[in-house]
């Protein structure tokens, strides 16, 4: 029982396994005001400081201690009576002090103490749900704001070489060179690209804020930033691996609880018919010398309540509960099935690109900037190369970005804490 009402306690190592890999410091303030965090860290200021995580604990607190106010025992009645009496032969007097206390019959004690049992394990089972969930939000925040950040450099790399054509259309316009149908066109250009580079930077602010909210609720507005890229291949994980996961499943397990939970209170039920005997222990003194102690006890006659329908009520209720659990199991096996899926499927396109395709779309650039320089290449030339290479770096970094949030996501569904990865 002890060791049960633990687990929520102990629960908080499914997220502190991060922070004993983290840096002893949180992160470090860039020179763009930014601050920046690693993978762990982040992990690692969630588990102290997200409100999110904050509300579960007290959540599952809440459940453990109406479990534990279930399985207490009924207090003592201490009572004291006096009576005061006076008559023609002279007074009469008699007290009366005792304390009574009602006994439950064993089996249902038993199983009260088995649904507090099963509604601790339940809550405890919960909460290490919501650790889980919560971790992968706070991962899927990093790589979307490492995401986001890497594609307002491009977008702003592209920039600088569509400014680099219109401010050369200009001064060719100027000494009658090109018409004004083909400055104005690169004029439009410029004015998409620094259009397209000022929402990049608010969607990587954005995300930026996402990602402090997470780990750091009391920064109020301030921005936090991944101080590592996200790079490689995930781990490969098959789908048999992922199948076994099911039974590791907290949501499984506290729907299993819940059961457990329903069934011991149908069988404290069942016992209702018969009513707990009151055991009453005083001691009496009388006027007239008299004294000694009193015992009594008291049975309730169930003549009209027999707990028929607290014995209806609780045998529907583990009805329900045994279905919950039957359906937690199958949304459980979906949902590994799904990620499993997903996984397979954006970590075979990214396997599929070979080489990181982005160092091609920087060496386009680089070759297309170099023979411009030399008179080799025109402004369209260039400006149809620095579109190619906004357009294929920002897939190649989308399809890594998906692969690891799939990647996460995956280890969500088996019920990997972080550094339970292998």
């Amino acid at each position: 029982m002890e060791v049960s009402v633990r687990r929520i306690a102990t629960s908080a190592v499914v997220l502190a396994v991060a922070a004993a890999v983290a840096a002893p410091c949180r992160g470090v303030l860039a020179q763009d005001g930014v601050e920046r965090v690693t993978m762990a860290e982040a992990l690692e200021s969630f588990a102290s400081s997200s409100l999110e995580l904050r509300i579960a604990r007290a959540e599952a607190e809440a459940a453990i201690g109406t479990a534990r106010q279930y399985r207490t025992y009924a207090n003592p009645d201490f009572s004291l009576v006096h009576e005061s009496l006076g008559g023609a032969n002279g007074g009469y007097r008699e007290t009366i002090a005792g304390v009574a206390q009602r006994v439950e019959w064993p089996g249902r004690t038993a199983a009260r103490s088995g649904v507090a049992v099963h509604a601790i394990g339940g809550a405890s089972a919960r909460f290490r749900a919501d650790s889980v969930r919560l971790a992968f939000q706070v991962r899927e925040a990093y790589v979307t704001a490492w995401l986001a950040e890497e594609q307002e450099r491009t977008t702003r790399e592209a920039e600088a070489v569509i400014r680099l054509v219109a401010e050369a259309a200009r001064e060719r316009l100027e000494v009658g060179d090109i018409s004004l149908y083909e400055a104005r066109r690169f004029e439009l250009e410029l004015v998409q690209a620094e259009r397209e580079a000022a929402e990049a930077a608010l969607v990587a602010r954005a995300a930026r804020r996402t990602l402090a909210v997470l780990i750091s609720p009391e920064g109020g507005g301030d921005e936090v930033g991944p101080a590592e890229a996200i790079a490689g291949l995930p781990p490969a994980v098959t789908h048999a691996s992922a199948l076994a996961a099911l039974g590791r499943r907290p949501d499984v397990e506290a729907a299993a609880r819940d059961l457990d939970a329903a069934s011991a209170r149908s069988n404290v039920a069942i016992t209702t018919w018969l009513p707990d005997p009151t055991f009453s222990l005083g001691f009496k003194d009388q006027t007239d010398g008299f004294s000694g102690a009193a015992l009594s006890v008291a049975l309730p006659v169930p003549v009209f309540d027999r707990g028929t329908g607290r014995r209806y009520g609780a045998a529907a209720q583990e009805t329900a509960a045994a279905r919950r659990m039957e359906l937690a199991r199958r949304l459980a096996q979906l949902d590994l099935i799904a990620a499993a899926d997903r996984y397979t499927s954006t970590r075979a396109q990214l396997e599929a690109t070979g080489q990181d395709p982005s160092d091609d779309a920087d060496f386009l650039l680089r070759t297309a900037r170099t023979l411009y320089a030399e008179g080799e290449m025109n402004q369209l030339e260039l400006l149809d190369a620095a579109a190619v290479f906004r357009d294929a770096r920002i897939a190649t970094l989308s399809l890594r970005g998906a692969a690891w949030i799939a990647y996460y996501d995956l280890l969500r569904a088996m019920a990997r804490a972080p550094g339970e990865e292998s």
